[in-house]
């Protein structure tokens, strides 16, 4: 199903290449995808992102300078934001303002930011369903746990995304979920372990998130929930779509992942507040890729892919648990 999907998708990139060889100076589009952990406040303190906490840097220091490259900013764990906000947290404008985006919609633990309009095709919550500049945007925040019909709730979002089939599309978010096309990253015996955490050999790390129980009792990771996304849509992960020279290369797909893990950051070392108390590696736990950005035959027509990757650095250490994930496209 993958290989013959991404045989596919060559053979598009191809021809959007001979009909855009010889046009204008091409327009750029990036946007971000960032789960940006508790809706930006610091530990327990219940206050907003407050300067030094989040050490190196806070929040808004580290999107902010970086405003002005992305067109469109999906975020999530935004629960506690409001119209109005609070003594100790700003209201969604004043934090709009403060990233740098004029526009925004808010949604059940989602954001969706953006320099143009946001049209808002769907009310659901989560996901937030909108339009920006002709590209429907999808972000949406998946369950963290692990369970027998959590790739049922995949299929409902897939269905939800083969509505606009034939609209530029963008799928964002923190899916919560382990992509197939990533399984050699992967140890599924040291992840899973018997089925139980153990801190002192650090096995079992994976069991409430990514790891079933099989019938003969064993555990493994649990790679159904993307499969299913992926196998009834015509998504594609960019970090596995590698965008040529604009005027004559193909697009090529690449058999590993070009994007790093987008979590935990260091964080959890930093505050120590994340997991079980004195877990593996102080207060960390084994890294995952679950944050995504996916484009459909029809954005990949709309647009040319040039790269995706999950920005590491040293204030993004500091603003979150997760690592934002960026693509951009060039038309």
């Amino acid at each position: 199903k993958y290989k013959s999907q991404m045989l596919r998708l060559t053979l598009v990139a191809a021809t959007v290449v001979l009909a855009q060889a010889g046009s204008a100076a091409p327009e750029r589009l990036s946007v971000l995808s960032y789960n940006i952990m508790d809706s930006g406040f610091a530990d327990q303190s219940g206050i907003y992102d407050p300067v030094g906490d989040r050490v190196p840097g806070n929040l808004t220091n580290f999107l902010q300078p970086q405003s002005q490259f992305i067109d469109v900013l999906g975020l999530v764990e935004t629960s506690a934001w409001s119209e109005e906000g609070s003594q100790n947290h700003p209201s969604i404008k004043e934090i709009a303002q403060g990233f740098g985006f004029e526009n925004y919609h808010l949604g059940s633990n989602l954001c969706l930011m953006a320099h143009e309009p946001i049209e808002v095709l769907e009310e659901s919550g989560n996901p937030i369903i909108a339009q920006v500049g002709g590209v429907v945007y999808i972000l949406a925040a998946m369950s963290a746990n692990s369970y027998p019909t959590k790739k049922d709730d995949f299929l409902v979002l897939a269905e939800k995304v083969a509505e606009y089939q034939h609209t530029p599309t963008l799928v964002m978010g923190d899916l919560n979920a382990i992509s197939p096309l990533d399984r050699a990253r992967y140890n599924s015996s040291l992840l899973c372990g018997n089925g139980t955490y153990n801190p002192d050999d650090q096995t079992g790390e994976y069991v409430a998130n990514f790891c079933l129980e099989g019938e003969d009792g064993s555990y493994d990771l649990d790679f159904t929930p993307m499969e299913t996304l992926m196998n009834n849509t015509d998504l594609v992960d960019l970090c596995f779509y590698s965008g040529g020279f604009w005027d004559i290369d193909t697009d090529m797909i690449q058999e590993s992942s070009m994007c790093a893990f987008s979590n935990p950051t260091l964080l959890i070392h930093m505050t120590g507040s994340y997991g079980s108390p004195g877990g593996s590696h102080g207060h960390s736990h084994a890294q995952a890729k679950i944050d995504y950005v996916l484009a459909n035959v029809a954005m990949l027509e709309h647009m040319r892919f040039r790269h995706s990757t999950v920005v590491r650095g040293f204030q993004a250490d500091g603003a979150s648990d997760h690592y934002p994930l960026e693509a951009t496209f060039l038309r």
